[in-house]
């Protein structure tokens, strides 16, 4: 890995890169394999479902098999390969965990040393710099082999970039595009690429994923942990990271007293939103603030059943909506996403940002 900062790595948990298994997608791998052993092997594939789902794990488990010995030997004695799996000892995957295989090539936001922060796009210079990576003499029979994490953030003319070399791939290239929201690109992009759905994990797996990184909570936090995350391990990291249980619960006591908000603890959490070091927190904020006003709204055309996360939200959901439709929480949703977006294109305050967050919802109730 390189020393300068990656934008794809959330301290305290194991990156994509690293990461020995994958739980849920067994399905997928089984037929990314099938498509490998029938002949037919697809040039490039997009990689889709929800944020932190497990594509990027599953690009580099992809790539660990192809460039290790076992992709070359036909699955050894037992037939052919199941799965991503490969022996530990195999020589490939101590490059590809040091960053430093030559058949591999990781596009992702570059880190401006100059302004001491990333990038907001991956920019044509990162694909003009895998020219000297495919004029590479590779190994008979070896894959060189592009990971794009994620192909969304590309700006445009990286992705016409990227387009001109998918319309004519250089022989023996694997391209691997990970895409949150795959309706977003370029119509001729996903075109030319054969797409692969990862779907969000059932409890079980969840629980698997996290049972490393769970030990302090309650049975009562873990389930809470479990609803939050919707079936995404990387969304479960980035709330444990950021203390995203304490911002759900922090956002009900800010709603509790609704149409008036409580102005103390809405203070305290935009504080720290826009503290120096508070970007993850800012982020799970933003993640929290629409998804619950998502949640509020089906609740409501549910007629509040099975609805209390935690003890008391079923009341508060119903306290807001007696004060206004399903449909009006829809328009303020949008206008959320709106700055959430708009505070991201402009680098607005994060403080501010946050606070005029509840205050839109405040200002609906007056």
């Amino acid at each position: 890995m390189t020393d300068l900062p990656i934008s794809d790595k959330l301290d305290g948990y194991p990156h994509p890169q690293d990461t020995q298994r994958l739980f849920g997608h067994e399905a997928a791998e089984k037929l990314f394999l099938d498509n490998f052993l029938s002949g037919r092997f697809h040039h490039a594939w997009l990689i889709t479902g929800a944020r932190g789902v497990g594509k990027a794990t599953f690009a580099y488990r992809a790539a660990k098999f192809l460039l290790s010995q076992l992709s070359s030997g036909g699955g050894g004695l037992f037939g052919p390969p199941e799965s991503f799996d490969v022996p530990e000892d195999d020589p490939a995957l101590s490059l590809i965990h040091a960053g430093s295989h030559p058949g591999l090539a990781v596009l992702r936001r570059q880190y401006d040393t100059k302004k001491k922060k990333f990038y907001t796009v991956i920019r044509i210079d990162e694909v003009r710099a895998l020219s000297p990576f495919f004029q590479l003499t590779a190994s008979e029979g070896s894959w060189r082999i592009v990971i794009i994490d994620p192909v969304d953030e590309m700006n445009a003319s990286a992705a016409n970039a990227i387009l001109k070399i998918l319309e004519e791939p250089p022989k023996k290239t694997l391209f691997l595009l990970v895409s949150h929201t795959p309706a977003g690109l370029l119509p001729t992009i996903r075109s030319r690429c054969r797409q692969l759905a990862l779907r969000p994990l059932d409890d079980t797996n969840m629980r698997a994923v996290l049972a490393p990184h769970s030990e302090n909570l309650s049975s009562d936090q873990l389930d809470m942990l479990l609803t939050l995350a919707e079936g995404s391990p990387g969304k479960a990291f980035r709330l444990l990271e950021a203390g995203g249980l304490d911002i759900f619960t922090a956002l009900l006591d800010i709603f509790k007293g609704y149409p008036r908000l409580d102005a103390e603890k809405l203070h305290a959490l935009a504080d720290k939103s826009g503290l120096k070091d508070g970007e993850t927190r800012y982020r799970s904020v933003c993640e929290i603030y629409p998804w619950w006003l998502t949640r509020l709204v089906r609740a409501a055309s549910e007629e509040f059943a099975s609805n209390n996360l935690v003890p008391g939200e079923a009341e508060i959901m119903k306290q807001m909506i007696s004060h206004h439709s399903p449909s009006a929480w829809v328009e303020l949703w949008e206008k959320g996403n709106d700055l959430i977006k708009r505070a991201d294109s402009i680098n607005l305050d994060r403080k501010q940002v946050v606070l005029n967050l509840f205050l839109n919802v405040e200002r609906m109730g007056r």
